[in-house]
């Protein structure tokens, strides 16, 4: 498959480097997928993966409403772009409560701004405001909410979803390479844009979030 660059990525990847300090000891992955994309940022003393499939690299089959781990199990929770696709979200983030230690903490993205994805899967889009409401109201107090992209980056990154999808871009190798340069410069461009431009018309428009939680 294609590589083609997205803001979104690139800036997700940003935001759990930056995170990364919080997580540590005994790590729960919620939703890891098949592979650890993560780990290798937090200083993790034994690293958990649980998903909703099965598969070699899953230590763990459950869903997020329902965990199957005992009532505070875990150090500290990673739980990246999971929970625009679960449909019981005030069940799902008691859980995340439940078996996190006092004190342990939690971090979590989301999108405020995507493409239909994981279709029929996929369900909600939150702001900062969604997210405090949702969180707070199950007992965690937020850390650090982090805004993922603003108005350049969020419309790039839209751009670059579509030529993506139109294009097939990810499974046409020469038209993929080709365009594919021309897309890294602009994602990058427009999140130099982001950087320069400080009025509070760019910072309303969000590409997502990144919500550390503490217990």
């Amino acid at each position: 498959m294609t590589y083609i660059f997205q803001p979104d990525r690139h800036l997700l990847v940003e935001q759990i480097k930056k995170n990364s300090h919080y997580i540590k000891g005994k790590v729960l992955d919620v939703g890891a997928g098949h592979y650890s994309r993560y780990e290798k940022f937090f200083k993790a003393e034994k690293y958990i993966k649980m998903d909703i499939n099965h598969s070699e690299h899953v230590d763990i089959v459950g869903s997020v409403d329902n965990i199957p781990m005992e009532d505070n199990s875990v150090d500290s929770i990673v739980c990246t772009q999971v929970f625009e696709h679960i449909r019981y979200i005030d069940k799902s983030a008691s859980e995340l409560f439940r078996v996190l230690k006092k004190g342990g903490y939690v971090i979590l993205t989301v999108p405020q701004l995507n493409e239909l994805h994981e279709e029929p899967h996929d369900y909600f889009r939150y702001t900062k405001y969604g997210l405090k409401s949702v969180f707070e109201n199950v007992g965690f107090k937020i850390v650090e909410m982090d805004q993922r992209g603003s108005f350049f980056s969020s419309t790039a990154q839209m751009i670059i979803r579509f030529l993506s999808d139109y294009f097939d871009l990810y499974n046409r190798k020469i038209l993929g390479k080709v365009l594919g340069k021309f897309i890294y410069l602009f994602g990058m461009l427009s999140i130099r844009l982001d950087n320069i431009v400080k009025h509070s018309a760019n910072k309303k428009h969000a590409i997502g979030w990144c919500c550390v939680l503490k217990k």
